[in-house]
Formats: structure tokens, sequence, C-alpha cells
């Protein structure tokens, strides 16, 4: 072949790796935040969509735009879009491959949050530092169940939180918050 070609089962094994990728960040017990901050395309749209949550600032794009460069979806699409836009915008939109605006995709639910550029960075921290410093362990175990959530009944819902909270509700953390709140004061979460 000639020289820099990349042969078929190459391509392959890339889109595997950016999936276990992907599939480690959507997997990974903690939150995980996605920031936006420009243009996020194919790949990049669902590794941004793996994440817990989406913050984006106003001049932030994005697309499912495997279409354009004539390639079905890979990397999650197919399970990621459906379950933040639903089936029918999910078709829509790989179909086209429509490139959507910082507000559009707030309005979708493809971005949780979307500030104006120029307080994006302080905005940004703001939320992360807001997550980042709360009770880990509840944190933990909310994400666990609102992931459980999707693939359970109503009743095997309840019997999960209640089994999760009956061991949360033993945690420091929970102390600590619920002394926060009765005292009228910021709780200092410590993990444990």
């Amino acid at each position: 072949g000639l020289a820099g070609e990349v042969k078929p089962y190459e391509k392959v094994e890339s889109i595997m790796g950016t999936s276990e990728a992907l599939q480690a960040v959507h997997e990974f017990p903690l939150p995980v935040v996605a920031k936006i901050d420009g243009a996020a395309f194919g790949a990049g749209a669902n590794l941004a969509i793996a994440c817990d949550t989406q913050i984006a600032s106003e001049s932030s794009r994005i697309s499912f735009g495997f279409r354009p460069v004539g390639l079905a979806v890979d990397t999650g699409t197919s399970y990621f879009l459906p379950r933040l836009v639903g089936g029918n915008k999910a078709q829509e939109l790989v179909l086209t491959g429509e490139m959507l605006g910082a507000a559009e995709a707030g309005d979708l639910g493809l971005f949780t949050k979307v500030y104006d550029d120029d307080e994006f960075e302080e905005s940004a921290a703001a939320y992360v530092e807001n997550i980042a410093t709360g009770p880990t362990i509840a944190l933990k175990t909310s994400k666990r169940l609102i992931r459980q959530g999707f693939e359970s009944d109503l009743d095997q819902a309840m019997a999960n939180e209640a089994a999760a909270q009956a061991q949360v509700f033993e945690t420091h953390d929970h102390e600590e918050g619920a002394t926060a709140f009765m005292e009228g004061r910021d709780a200092d979460f410590q993990g444990e």
C-alpha cells in the first residue's frame, strides 16, 4: 500500500479504542463533567454526552455529523443520543447531520448548562467545584441508581434506592450534611 495509508482493520481498531474510552468515561463511578468551549463533532459529541453533565459556552456547537463524511454512527451514538433527546430527534440529528448551537443543544438536554462566553471559565469552575465538593459517597451512589433506573421498573428502582439510602444514611457526610442544614451553614463533606 501507499505510505500513510490506513488499512480497514486499523480503522476498526481506532474506533474500538475510542469506544473503550467513552465507555470508561460513562462507567467512571464518580460524576464526570464535560466542559465544551467550541465545537463537539461526531465522537467528540459522544464523549460530551457520555459524561454525567455537560456545560458549554454560548458559542459552542454540537453535531452528530457522521453523515457529511459518509459514515454511520459509532462511539455510542445509538446508545447515548436517543436516551437524551428521544428516538425521533436522534434520528433527525443523525440523518441530517445538523449542527446545533449551544442554546438549541441546551433546550434538547445535550448541554446541561450554557454560560455566556465572557463568564464561561468562571461559571464552569464554580459548577465543577460545586459537584467536586459534594458528598462523594452519596453522589456516586446516586449516579449508579440513575443508571440502573433506565433498566428497572418503578418497584425495582425504589427498592434499589431504599437499600442504597440505608447505606448512605450511615456515612459521616450524611451526618455532616444534616447537622450543617440544621445549623444553617454549608456542609464540609469529607467523602466518608
